[in-house]
């Protein structure tokens, strides 16, 4: 069997990656379009839709910075066309990486690219991505109507209660991926606890400081940070 990396990083998926971003680019033209002829529709100058132009271009280089360093972090274990269509669409680095985990332990990995991660494993993985993320668009698609009455019935008698269920879902299921490695010795536990610290350092310059652009760089600056204490905790600790 071929080595999974040679499939991830064949051509094919660069074809069809490259197929996915021209769509993207050209549904992109369009919507610039239709503002450009909306802006001159209601009087706006062409100066400063120009003007407007050049600062969402701008905004957008920011945000974008810590896509690619999520793209670099997981093209060791998925190869680099895959992670490139992942999060050029919809997905982010926090679900790919913990749907492709999740694709990896169903058939018996513990984590991506780990020992015995092979071609079909994956495939798994790829599809659990996939899928997983097919589901939120086909829910807005059909249910936003249901969606929306629940929610401001919810709004109404408490607003941040739903901010609460929100983040207490996603933090229940970080959790039971992450205390199970976390338990498993010394340095996995001070990797966890070195990640948790630089994000909750993160967290706390985003809220009391109003450091807003910050909040696209807390979990790349956690992550590179978590790593980089796993080498030291190892240099350490195995002398």
């Amino acid at each position: 069997m071929k080595d999974y990396l040679e499939i991830a990083n064949s051509g094919y998926f660069y074809m069809w990656g490259s197929v996915i971003l021209l769509v993207i680019a050209v549904q992109a033209i369009l919507f610039i379009r239709l503002a450009w002829k909306e802006g001159k529709r209601i009087g706006l100058s062409t100066s400063r839709m120009l003007k407007g132009l050049r600062a969402g271009m701008v905004s957008a280089i920011i945000p974008s910075i810590p896509i690619v360093i999520a793209l670099i972090a997981m093209s060791g274990a998925l190869g680099i066309p895959f992670p490139w269509i992942r999060l050029s669409v919809i997905g982010s680095a926090p679900y790919e990486l913990l749907a492709g985990g999740i694709g990896a332990q169903s058939m018996g990995i513990e984590t991506l690219g780990g020992a015995g991660y092979n071609a079909h494993v994956f495939a798994n993985s790829v599809w659990v991505m996939t899928i997983g993320a097919m589901w939120s668009g086909l829910m807005v698609f059909f249910f936003l109507k249901t969606i929306k009455k629940q929610y401001q019935k919810i709004e109404k008698k408490d607003p941040n209660w739903m901010k609460v269920i929100t983040a207490a879902a996603f933090f229940g299921v970080i959790c039971i991926f992450l205390v199970g490695k976390a338990v498993t010795g010394t340095i996995p536990l001070l990797t966890t606890i070195t990640g948790a610290i630089l994000m909750t350092i993160c967290a706390l310059l985003i809220t009391k400081l109003k450091i807003h652009w910050l909040r696209e760089f807390a979990l790349p600056i956690s992550m590179i940070g978590a790593m980089a204490g796993a080498v030291l905790f190892t240099q350490i600790l195995t002398k």
